[in-house]
């Protein structure tokens, strides 16, 4: 009977620590989120995010701290989870990105600007690093935080120099649209040689980016295409299908294509990809 107690009273004592032991690891964690917290509403404000995504970033972050993972508060989208950064980088971009196509006046499918967002990745660099060399494959650049300076390296005799001409590009601004210029450009897509950088882009001061290269877009784009051709090929198999019934109910072709066309969208079958 006694031994009995002593057990019963053991297992106590062992659940007592055991909550006491995750109540310190709580606290350990809260005060960790709190400089967290602050860095992450600066974050957030200073890219203009919406408030409905600060719960579900703070939880994911708080989580891989309770997993004790590493934490870089400096860098903090890169420890997010792949459909917030994915939903961040859409909010960001995508405007900039159809201001872009837009301006170039790119004749394109607009539905894939969207892939094109989700391609993206988050980069970070320090004060006075070069980005890109003259004459390496060419990057597309969202600046979302800092500045780049954009400078010819060579004057054609191989030797060094400054571009009196150069370019800076800031918060909110892209460098390299170029690329999509060669990448909506469906013969030169799928092409093996790639659009080279003009220019040399060196930070001028610590930058938050996001960048798609071109290889990305490469490989991209003919998958775009050839979703953009399935679906255009099941329409018009469905279009043949219902036009036939349709004449051997007697009406004319072209009734039939007015009729067909029309029911088609209001059954809400795919336009385009």
């Amino acid at each position: 009977m006694q031994m009995a107690t002593e057990k019963a009273a053991k297992k106590v004592e062992m659940e007592v620590e055991k909550k006491k032991m995750e109540a310190r690891k709580e606290e350990e964690i809260r005060i960790k989120m709190i400089p967290i917290r602050l860095e992450i509403e600066s974050w957030m404000a200073r890219d203009h995010l919406p408030d409905n995504m600060k719960g579900r970033i703070i939880n994911c972050i708080q989580h891989r701290l309770e997993q004790k993972k590493d934490f870089d508060i400096e860098k903090p989208i890169l420890h997010l989870s792949k459909d917030l950064i994915t939903e961040i980088t859409r909010h960001i971009c995508l405007p900039l990105l159809k201001k872009v196509v837009q301006n170039l006046a790119i004749q394109g499918d607009q539905n894939l600007l969207e892939p094109i967002c989700e391609s993206l990745k988050p980069k970070y660099y320090n004060e006075d690093s070069y980005i890109l060399q003259e004459g390496e494959p060419l990057m597309m650049l969202f600046i979302t935080q800092g500045s780049v300076c954009c400078f010819k390296t060579s004057r054609g005799d191989n030797s060094m120099g400054t571009d009196s001409d150069a370019q800076y590009i800031e918060k909110g601004e892209i460098w390299g649209e170029e690329l999509l210029e060669w990448g909506f450009n469906r013969s030169s897509a799928h092409k093996k040689w790639v659009p080279i950088s003009t220019k040399t882009v060196k930070t001028t001061s610590k930058v938050e980016a996001f960048a798609l290269t071109a290889k990305d877009l490469k490989n991209l784009v003919p998958m775009h295409i050839r979703a953009a051709e399935a679906t255009k090929e099941f329409v018009k198999g469905v279009f043949r299908t219902h036009s036939s019934k349709e004449n051997k109910n007697g009406n004319s072709p072209k009734m039939s294509e007015r009729k067909g066309t029309s029911r088609l969208l209001e059954d809400g079958a795919p336009k385009s990809c």
